[in-house]
């Protein structure tokens, strides 16, 4: 039994403040494990980001080689450089590593501290409208756990609500735990 109630949690706060328009993780199911993965897509959407950014780089040297034109070089050495860059800071957070492990009976997605299993009560599922300084309005959804001290932390993030839903049953079901659809109907 849990020691503090959902009442006593705001589970309408979100977690995470802006989230990707597209599925950017799948989750793994083994034996005793339930791991993230990036998608594909997610992974290409930020390697282009570096791929240019490499390109312009190797642009800038044969320049260079050829006929030494320093404005030029320096110009595509710096914009390769900044959307390399760019790529790589994009590509950060769909590297992070969170599993559930019931081998070691914890929760770990190696940024905040582990959560045993056994204290884990619930999965929640919640919207949020994510808005950009040019208008543009889409949806997302936060998957996150509930732990019986009234811990909340954050697993999933992404706007395709079907695949958020069904990620989240089968996670419920591989921990025991509830599900909590606590997502309110989204007007754009």
């Amino acid at each position: 039994m849990s020691d503090i109630s959902t009442d006593q949690i705001d589970l309408s706060r979100h977690l995470i403040k802006n989230g990707p328009k597209f599925r950017s993780h799948i989750i793994i199911f083994e034996e005793t494990r339930a791991y993230l993965k990036p998608t594909l897509s997610a992974l290409m959407f930020c390697l282009i980001y570096v791929l240019v950014g490499v390109f312009l780089l190797g642009l800038a040297a044969y320049i260079y080689m050829g006929t030494r034109q320093v404005d030029l070089v320096i110009f595509l050495s710096v914009t390769g450089a900044a959307i390399a860059t760019f790529g790589l800071i994009l590509l950060k957070p769909f590297m992070k590593y969170s599993a559930f492990d019931k081998g070691s009976d914890e929760f770990s997605n190696n940024a905040d501290r582990p959560i045993k299993l056994v204290n884990i009560t619930s999965l929640q599922i919640t919207n949020k409208i994510i808005t950009s300084k040019h208008g543009l309005s889409y949806p997302c959804y936060e998957l996150n756990v509930l732990t019986k001290y009234g811990r909340r932390m954050n697993i999933l993030n992404h706007n395709d609500l079907a695949q958020m839903e069904a990620d989240a049953a089968k996670l419920s079901e591989f921990l025991g735990v509830e599900l909590l659809d606590c997502k309110k109907e989204i007007v754009l």
